[in-house]
């Protein structure tokens, strides 16, 4: 697990998918209090991992504007527990998908 957790703390956060915004975009909150529009990264996308509204997600953001970034990782229910679990991520978020 230690290897799903962001490498650098300044570029890669925690965050949580709000809406689909369509053609692979979506607007997530993350764990730094920013709502950023983020794309799914192509290595992400040939995976056919789906993503939807309420999934945790580990998000790259762009050096040059710290307004959007990249998906790179999808959580799964488990890994969310275990991050939680650790307070990598906050207790509300622990909702997942049931909330929407």
């Amino acid at each position: 697990m230690e290897e799903l957790l962001p490498a650098d703390e300044e570029l890669e956060v925690f965050g949580r998918v709000l809406e689909p915004l369509g053609k692979g975009h979506f607007r997530v909150e993350c764990s730094d209090g920013v709502v950023r529009i983020c794309r799914v990264r192509g290595k992400l996308r040939g995976r056919r991992s789906w993503i939807k509204r309420g999934d945790i997600v580990l998000v790259s953001i762009w050096p040059f504007n710290k307004s959007k970034g990249d998906i790179v990782v999808r959580y799964n229910q488990q890994q969310v527990a275990w991050l939680m679990e650790r307070g990598y991520i906050p207790e509300e978020w622990g909702t997942y998908t049931e909330a929407f």
